[in-house]
């Protein structure tokens, strides 16, 4: 049996997520089921009224709470933080930023509890609410990176409306005569984590980090579900369980990432929120976000929801790292192999003549 299996067979509770992708490189994360982006799904069905009713009653139903949306805003030349979001929009509220870093080595997760007054319409931060006057992090993991609004802008970059807005209030200002005077007013990040690709020779399925004295750790598993024959069958190396290892030899499994092999999904996320709550309980800290409520007797542990927690919002953002820089890898992969295959056609015909 599964760890999966084992899990829903004792009745644990948890959390399951579908992966979906999104346009514009966008991630969509819902415990909802979307047919019309699985596996054997026929694209000729999709005018069919009984088919555009499931739809629209999936997209009804995933504006709820507990999913979730990796927005990534786009800026010319320039590689702006994904926001991750509640919702199943663009526009929901936000949680974190996500830096990466290229070769996919390095996450840096940072958490800000105003982050939805200092983000603007883009979904950027603001150049005026830069950490630093040179707008560089100099090693400070909280420090935030500012971008401007350009005179100038492109087709499919962020904020169109907002872009047009601030252009026109410059505009203004320049026909009154007034000049526009330089603001910086900085802001920081409250916390900031690291998520790392740790062994990308010796072990290219494993991706560290760690949060209030916990060593967490993505690594590679085929312990899969029964009905996940076909994935472990076609991608035999593209699945991942989430490990929290507490100080001494203790270790406990609390998420499971399986990758799908159609074109529109990521795959399924579980995460086993009695698990976390377990850690949490083991290892004797208070890493929820309401702390202060259980301290004053407001609201105690048991019946604060794991999910509202700072904890389970990292391992969110942490999944969402480890299965986009999976999926980029695995396309650099086909499309490395794709090349090989045209270059070796290609000699094959030069060598012909």
């Amino acid at each position: 049996m599964s760890t999966l299996e084992e899990v829903l067979a004792t009745r644990h509770s948890l959390s399951e997520y579908h992966v979906y992708h999104e346009p514009e490189y966008n991630v969509h994360i819902t415990p909802f089921l979307d047919k019309t982006k699985e596996f054997g799904y026929d694209n000729s069905r999709q005018n069919d009224s009984e088919e555009a009713g499931d739809h629209e009653y999936f997209h009804r139903r995933s504006d709820e709470s507990n999913s979730y949306f990796l927005h990534q805003p786009k800026l010319l030349f320039r590689n702006p933080p994904r926001v991750l979001r509640r919702g199943s929009r663009r526009d929901g509220h936000p949680i974190c930023l996500i830096y990466s870093e290229p070769f996919w080595s390095h996450w840096n997760v940072q958490f800000q509890e105003n982050l939805p007054d200092i983000l603007d319409p883009r979904g950027m931060v603001p150049f005026e609410n830069r950490s630093r006057l040179d707008n560089t992090t100099k090693g400070d993991y909280c420090a935030l990176t500012g971008y401007k609004v350009r005179t100038w802008r492109v087709w499919g970059e962020s904020g169109k409306a907002y872009h047009d807005r601030v252009n026109a209030r410059r505009k203004m200002k320049r026909e009154e005569g007034l000049d526009e005077v330089p603001i910086h007013e900085p802001k920081f990040a409250d916390e900031a984590m690291q998520l790392k690709w740790s062994s990308p020779f010796l072990n290219p399925r494993r991706y560290e980090f760690q949060y209030a004295g916990i060593r967490f750790s993505w690594e590679g598993t085929r312990d899969l579900p029964v009905e996940n024959k076909l994935a472990r069958l076609l991608l035999p190396l593209s699945h991942l369980k989430l490990v929290a290892h507490l100080p001494g030899s203790k270790s406990y499994i609390i998420g499971l990432f399986s990758s799908a092999i159609n074109r529109d999904k990521y795959g399924r996320l579980w995460i086993f929120d009695n698990m976390i709550s377990k850690v949490l309980e083991e290892s004797g800290i208070s890493s929820f976000r309401d702390r202060d409520q259980i301290e004053e007797g407001a609201v105690s542990r048991s019946e604060l929801d794991i999910r509202t927690t700072r904890v389970y919002e990292l391992i969110m953002a942490t999944s969402m790292c480890m299965i986009m820089g999976e999926w980029e890898k695995r396309m650099s992969v086909y499309l490395m192999i794709l090349l090989l295959v045209i270059a070796g056609r290609v000699l094959l015909f030069e060598g012909q003549y």
